[in-house]
């Protein structure tokens, strides 16, 4: 049985090992996406004046629109903290499927006229490291590399199941081949419980997300018009500002605008003080958008366990929830799959030729 489960942890990691190397590397510079945009591009993401105030809400998607004549707005998140730009999510007439572009929150303007250069280094990085730059195929391939990881945490355990022997031994003076098995095997193990949390949390959005997107839900509907589609007399300001009524210390972090006549408005966001492993975005109301009337209020805390567990998610996965020692932890724990994916490559390797 043990020798079948080593020939299954070394098929895996052989089949996934090149994935897990780009996902690894690209995951662990992404931990630091908002502190590489503001150094390398901050002509997008940093607002020019941040003397100046912000538009209110009607205002902003008003000026917003009317600079783009070709594209509907039909998400708008707050940046990620002070002097930030926005986040706009922005669907072409004629289309179903939009681009982020990154807005000045001062004046509603974009901070890149041409939207498909409207993206950031880190910005590309977040396309490779969950889709390969192939789409739904690439969500996919990458949904089934993440349980492939959880498979070997778990194989590895097994095979190393006396582990606590010789884990942090490293025989620097012997062959590769002992060094290189060391060395898998430490990293191997330590970072279990951490891959495992990474591994489901990736797998579980790409594969969600895609069967959502191709078996259980219809095609988004094709954008006809950049007209307002929510009530003429039904005012986003003031939307906003009764949700904080409903839930006390709400923040509104994305706001998803309906794409049908008197669709909802929904509001995804957080709440000041709440749990660490809470997301920015758990925490759900909604609102008619022909009468502004009130449909939902759930905050996070008062939803199912399920949604409460998927919640957790956004936080374990990203490492952004114990500032900045936690996101050197997660930095650094995302070098284990590039680490594991190298050394047993190597190994396998030696066994196979030696």
């Amino acid at each position: 049985m043990k020798r079948r489960i080593y020939q299954l942890h070394s098929w895996l990691g052989l089949i996934a090992g090149l994935g897990l190397l780009v996902v690894g590397l690209t995951g662990s510079v992404l931990v630091f996406k908002e502190e590489i945009d503001r150094m390398i591009a901050p002509e997008l993401v940093v607002i020019q004046d941040t003397s100046k105030p912000r538009l209110d809400h009607d205002r902003f998607l008003a000026k917003l629109q009317g600079e783009l004549p070709d594209y509907k707005v039909a998400g708008w998140g707050k940046g990620p903290g002070p002097g930030s730009a926005d986040a706009v999510y922005a669907i072409k007439v004629g289309e179903n499927e939009g681009k982020m572009m990154y807005v000045d929150p001062t004046t509603g303007l974009p901070k890149n006229r041409d939207i498909d250069s409207n993206v950031t280094v880190s910005d590309w990085l977040l396309k490779l490291h969950y889709s390969f730059f192939a789409d739904h195929a690439g969500e996919l391939v990458v949904g089934i590399f993440g349980v492939m990881f959880c498979l070997l945490g778990i194989t590895g355990v097994i095979i190393y199941r006396n582990f606590w022997k010789t884990l942090f031994q490293l025989r620097w003076k012997k062959s590769a081949r002992m060094f290189f098995s060391d060395l898998h095997k430490m990293v191997g193990i330590s970072s279990t419980v951490f891959n495992l949390i990474l591994g489901i949390t990736g797998a579980w959005w790409n594969l969600s997300h895609l069967i959502g997107h191709l078996i259980v839900q219809a095609p988004e509907p094709v954008v006809k018009t950049v007209e307002r589609q929510w009530a003429d007399n039904v005012s986003i300001e003031k939307l906003v500002a009764d949700a904080k009524t409903r839930i006390p210390g709400y923040k509104a972090n994305w706001i998803s605008l309906p794409q049908e006549k008197n669709g909802d408005i929904m509001m995804f966001g957080s709440i000041e003080n709440q749990s660490t492993l809470r997301s920015l975005y758990g925490s759900i109301i909604v609102f008619d958008g022909g009468t502004g009337a009130l449909k939902s209020a759930t905050p996070a805390s008062e939803a199912g366990v399920g949604a409460q567990i998927l919640d957790s998610f956004r936080p374990l996965h990203y490492g952004n929830f114990g500032g900045l020692p936690v996101k050197i932890l997660w930095s650094l724990g995302g070098l284990a799959p590039a680490i594991l994916a190298l050394s047993g490559t190597f190994l396998w390797w030696k066994r196979k030729f030696r």
